[in-house]
């Protein structure tokens, strides 16, 4: 029996270090949508807000006892999340933004065959892809 077919996400949860951070980073700095503002969580024990990203949702969860750790891609588990923006137009735009908001960021790169791509990190150190299919 072969599997239904996979549609999309729904959603990404990502652990993170502090709510209030991430939400400003994810919200103000990237311009995604809250979809829920931070409430205590349902399915752990801790804070979580809810951010629109297209027609996924970006669900930020501040466990109470997590540990202070940084992001490392290099363990096993997630690597990295990657944007969709339009074009490489709005890259370019997108870069003076980050640039204007004092965020580090690799400026415009192109993808060969891909596309460009801006690489960024968020509070935690999450690497975080802001990339463009488009011309």
């Amino acid at each position: 029996m072969t599997a239904p077919a996979v549609k999309g996400f729904t959603h990404i949860s990502l652990s993170i270090g502090e709510l209030e951070a991430s939400l400003g980073f994810y919200r103000d700095i990237l311009g995604l949508a809250v979809l829920a503002e931070p409430y205590e969580g349902t399915a752990f024990v801790g804070r979580e807000a809810m951010l629109l990203a297209g027609r996924s949702a970006l669900c930020l969860q501040e466990h109470r006892d997590r540990t202070k750790e940084r992001f490392d891609p290099l363990r096993p588990g997630l690597d990295h999340i990657s944007f969709a923006v339009a074009t490489t137009d709005d890259l370019e735009a997108f870069a003076e933004h980050l640039t204007a908001a004092g965020v580090q960021h690799s400026g415009v790169k192109p993808l060969p065959g891909f596309g460009h791509f801006i690489e960024l990190r968020d509070p935690d150190g999450l690497l975080v892809e802001l990339h463009s299919l488009g011309t």
